[in-house]
């Protein structure tokens, strides 16, 4: 079956581009860091002064990771299966997953920063991207009608026969 954008709901949209925000964001912007003397010393031994999610949360990048995988396999799937067995099963799994990491980065971003670090941006978008594929994936699995009502999208039924 062929990708078609038209069958996504606003469900599917926001925990795809979320997910995606959150891979791009484990890569690419500083998560924790150090400042001040610590800074200057790292600074001038060549050690780095800032870490990014994948460097700086080793045991919870699994998690992003999976529950990431998680969400584009819901939007993948809700754009190609006619059926809505799949999706929903995929919505089902990343509400759970994203929760968890949701709750996961709450602790780590806001209660629990890892010693000797400040919080930069990175860690802080993080945390609201993952909020946001919560949000959406819970969003889809509480959608039911199709993506565009006027369209009357087809799905497949099993039409049962009386016995004389």
């Amino acid at each position: 079956m062929s990708f078609q954008a038209s069958r996504l709901r606003r469900g599917e949209v926001i925990a795809g581009a979320a997910a995606i925000v959150l891979l791009a964001l484990i890569f690419l912007l500083p998560w924790y860091g150090v400042s001040g003397a610590a800074a200057r010393s790292a600074q001038q031994v060549g050690l780095p002064t800032s870490l990014d999610g994948w460097h700086g949360l080793e045991t919870l990048r699994w998690l992003m990771l999976v529950t990431i995988v998680a969400a584009l396999a819901l939007a993948i799937l809700q754009g190609t299966q006619r059926a809505p067995a799949l999706p929903v099963s995929f919505a089902a799994i990343a509400t759970v997953l994203g929760a968890l990491t949701s709750l996961a980065l709450i602790y780590r971003v806001l209660i629990s920063v890892p010693q000797g670090l400040d919080q930069r941006v990175g860690a802080y978008l993080g945390l609201l991207s993952a909020l946001a594929l919560t949000y959406g994936a819970f969003h889809s699995l509480r959608e039911e009608e199709a993506p565009d009502p006027a369209r009357n999208a087809a799905i497949p039924t099993v039409t049962l026969q009386r016995r004389p």
